[in-house]
Formats: structure tokens, sequence, C-alpha cells
């Protein structure tokens, strides 16, 4: 138990690096720490009216400031009604932090779940499995114990609260 243990355990800590850096940079996606902006240029179809500007770029949450000859002005960039042309900036993750990050958001009907699943049985074995590296009479079992339980009330707060 304790090579497999320890074979797994040297196994995953390149993944569980990624996933705690990724984990991170999750839990401050409400700020702008890990952020930068990021300048774009499309050409869409002309003439397209200010109500429907935020769906034509796909920008959820664009909103129309002024509208004056034939550019509208939003709060991203601008846009000219006469060539389609719109250009604007926003802040957002550079690629390698999106890419990193596409792990903790993978769904099962990607084929690179299979990756997640595996990786997440191995963490739930290393953490099972540090149970039997000593023996049940003695007081470093009895101390493992006493953190699992604590670590379980941790958890259970941390989703209480």
């Amino acid at each position: 138990m304790r090579s497999l243990h320890r074979d797994i355990g040297f196994l995953m800590i390149g993944l569980t690096l990624v996933y705690a850096v990724s984990g991170i940079i999750l839990l401050y996606r409400d700020t702008e720490i890990f952020t930068i902006d990021k300048e774009y240029v499309e050409i869409i179809k002309p003439d397209t009216p200010a109500d429907q500007l935020g769906s034509a770029l796909e920008l959820r949450r664009l909103r129309v400031l002024e509208e004056r000859n034939d550019t509208i002005f939003f709060n991203y960039g601008y846009y000219c009604q006469t060539s389609g042309k719109a250009v604007y900036t926003i802040n957002t993750y550079p690629d390698f932090v999106w890419t990193i990050n596409s792990f903790h958001k993978l769904k099962s009907r990607f084929t690179s779940h299979w990756f997640a699943t595996v990786y997440g049985i191995m963490l739930l074995f290393l953490a099972i499995s540090s149970l039997w590296m000593y023996k049940p009479s003695t007081k470093k079992f009895r101390r493992g114990l006493v953190l699992t339980a604590v670590g379980l009330i941790l958890a259970a707060i941390a989703i209480y609260i």
C-alpha cells in the first residue's frame, strides 16, 4: 500500500499543481487579478441596429452608450454602421489560463472527461490509502483519524457558509 500510495502520489504532483493553480484563478474570477485587456476588430453585417449589436458580436453585457452619426459607442468600444467594423476591448484571461481552467469545466460529453474522472479517482485513492500508512494501534494512526475528522468538518463548514 505504501509503494502504491507513493508512486501514485508522485504521478499526481504535476496534475495537482495545474488543478490547484486553475482553482485559485477561478476563485478570483470576479476580480481582474489574472486578466489582460485584449482588443478585437470584427466586421459584422453593416447597419446592424443597436439593440442587436450585443448578439451580433456575442457580447452578453454590451450596453449602448451613445449613437452619433453612423457610429454606435458601447461600453467595450464602438461600431461603424456603414462599414460594419466593430472595435472593442475586453478584459479576459490570457490563452494559457483558459486552457488550464478548461480542466475544471469539463463536461461528460467531452472525451477528455475520462482524464478528469481518473484524476479524481486517484485523488480519492490517495486520501483513503493514507489511512493504511500506520497500524491502527499507533498514535500516528489516531492522529490521522483526528485530522480526517477535522478535514470533514472543515468541508462541511465550507459547504454551509
